[in-house]
């Protein structure tokens, strides 16, 4: 795991924000993801001034994440 610049946008990985919306279903080999859900914790003390995108179907956005 390698953590993100600050400056790069991290994914919700949803593409909308109801209840019983849609997730990605590459959310979890994306970099984006992985860094608003785990890696940031205990290093980014709020997100203001960094960038979170809604998913997209097709994301053209994607950061492959290292297979482990």
């Amino acid at each position: 795991m390698k953590a993100l610049p600050l400056n790069i946008a991290r994914c919700a990985g949803r593409f909308d924000l109801m209840p019983d919306g849609q997730w990605c279903p590459e959310r979890n080999t994306c970099k984006r993801y992985l860094a608003f859900t785990q890696w940031d914790r205990g290093v980014v003390q709020d997100y203001q001034g960094i960038r979170v995108n809604m998913g997209v179907p097709d994301c053209r956005h994607k950061i492959e994440a290292e297979q482990q």
